[in-house]
């Protein structure tokens, strides 16, 4: 599948000639020009509780207006089924891993259904997750078994464990897709929540009317080196209008969709939802792969739905680069990322990969490219800006987020100077939109050793109400305290927060 548990690079591919990493204390500036950027520094990274050398990756982050903070995190591989959880009423957690806090310092696990001594929901196995808040105390969880998900609700009425409450837990979402290998959520309003799921192709599912802007019924695979036609896609949505009570099972299929990212407008009274995707180059992933001969240019797209997801309307954002072997599966190509700021506007965030070749000929990433798009014109029409940090290295991943001023943004990324170089992890803030953004490490310490790679597809980052930039993210442990040869076996878990 074109998500994969853990990307390993190529070793044996020549060491890049890129600029080693700047010193903590140095501030990077993107390109940007107006307002000077406001400064930033981080505080003092908080380990997330995990036990028994079972840490996780792929974090993920929503804060409330409360102060609640909620972090959720795939549970590392080899305790994937059952973990040592000393906080979850039978000891022990299938789901994958969600804490909250009030600090930032001190998490807990989410309370379960009525308090009871085996909780359902945190012996339901998951294998990645995804949360949401909606605008009417709503907090959201899906958690994939690859065959579905289960899905979580809890009412939340203020700050801490005390004032939540889960209403709902279900097994299954349902959904009639076979697999989700990456599910996403979002909600608006106080009835409207979107599951987004992964079918890892574009040729096994595809639903939904084509007058609603789905792909429709009957999608034939492609013959090898030629374009899908008409296009399946890899991302179908799953409408709720009664805050997760019940699901369309079937779904729209979002045509041409490969790595894609949800988002809700919380504007009140909005009926806009959002999917920003790309398109795989064209390759459906199973017969044809990006990077392929004929699937080396990559489009991104926006997909909008101003009724509250009952139709979908696909807009061009912008070209990508997907000149990689097998797409990039070292994560050179990733996640889109979109967020709606609190006037409606949007932004998206894109890392382009920079190609080349290594001594062997063979084609590699070189460099890196940081893409911040806006509409405001919901979604049709975007404005580009390259925030592309110096001395970049080669970034892996990244995030955005938007401010509840509407108009500070801050971004996350994660990189390494060259194939063999250490791991670290920056954030950054822009006073808006076409101004400079100031980058600075979050975290002293290496997120992961030279020669090694960090675990899984993202990390994230979010705003909290008081305009806060808070970082989920991993650092490689050893899976054998103290022994060097289980090095980044397993990975830690860590919140950090702006001062």
């Amino acid at each position: 599948m074109p998500t994969s548990i853990r990307r390993v690079a190529t070793l044996g591919a020549a060491a890049l000639l890129v600029a080693a990493l700047v010193p903590q204390a140095q501030v990077l500036a993107a390109k940007g020009g107006g307002q000077k950027p406001p400064t930033l520094h981080f505080g003092t990274p908080v380990r997330m509780p995990t036990f028994q050398s079972c840490g996780g990756y792929e974090p993920g982050i929503a804060l409330d207006k409360f102060g609640n903070i909620y972090v959720t995190a795939h549970k590392q591989n080899h305790c994937d089924a059952v973990a040592d959880d000393p906080q979850a009423p039978a000891g022990v957690r299938a789901q994958s891993w969600l804490w909250t806090s009030t600090d930032g310092v001190n998490f807990v696990d989410m309370p379960g259904l009525a308090n009871l001594p085996a909780d359902p929901g945190s012996l339901d196995v998951g294998d990645e997750g995804d949360i949401a808040l909606d605008d009417a105390g709503h907090f959201f969880f899906v958690d994939t078994k690859i065959a579905d998900d289960s899905f979580s609700r809890w009412t939340v009425t203020g700050a801490g464990t005390r004032r939540m409450t889960q209403d709902i837990h279900r097994p299954v979402v349902p959904s009639l897709m076979p697999v989700d290998d990456r599910p996403w959520v979002t909600a608006h309003g106080s009835s409207t929540v979107l599951y987004a799921g992964n079918e890892g192709d574009k040729d096994t599912y595809n639903v939904g009317s084509v007058a609603a802007g789905c792909t429709g019924t009957g999608i034939l695979p492609p013959q090898p080196g030629q374009p899908q036609q008409p296009p399946g896609g890899r991302y179908t949505v799953f409408l709720s209008h009664d805050a997760g009570a019940t699901f369309d099972p079937v779904g729209c299929t979002l045509p041409d969709s490969g790595w894609c990212r949800p988002a809700a407008d919380h504007t009140p009274g909005s009926p806009y939802l959002y999917m920003v995707c790309t398109d795989d180059a064209g390759a459906d992933y199973e017969v044809n792969t990006p990077g392929d001969t004929g699937f080396t240019a990559g489009t991104l797209y926006s997909f909008v739905s101003a009724d509250n997801g009952a139709t979908w309307n696909r807009h061009r954002i912008d070209a990508y680069n997907s000149d990689l072997p097998g797409g990039g599966e070292t994560n050179d190509i990733g996640w889109p990322q979109v967020v709606v700021a609190k006037d409606g506007s949007v932004y998206a965030l894109f890392n382009d990969p920079v190609t080349g070749t290594d001594s062997s000929g063979n084609r590699i990433k070189v460099d890196s490219r940081l893409h911040l798009y806006h509409s405001t014109d919901h979604g049709r029409t975007w404005a580009k800006q390259d925030v592309t940090p110096a001395n970049e290295g080669l970034i892996r991943y990244s995030w955005v987020d938007v401010a509840p001023d509407g108009r500070t943004i801050g971004i996350g990324y994660e990189t390494h100077a060259t194939l063999d170089g250490n791991w670290h992890v920056y954030g950054g803030i822009s006073p808006k939109f076409g101004s400079a953004v100031s980058y600075v490490l979050v975290d002293p310490v290496e997120t992961a050793p030279a020669g090694d790679f960090n675990f899984g597809d993202f990390f994230e980052v979010g705003f909290d109400p008081t305009g806060r930039l808070d970082v989920v993210y991993t650092r490689c442990t050893d899976l054998v305290p103290g022994d060097d040869s289980t090095d980044c076996l397993n990975s830690d878990v860590y919140f950090a927060r702006s001062q």
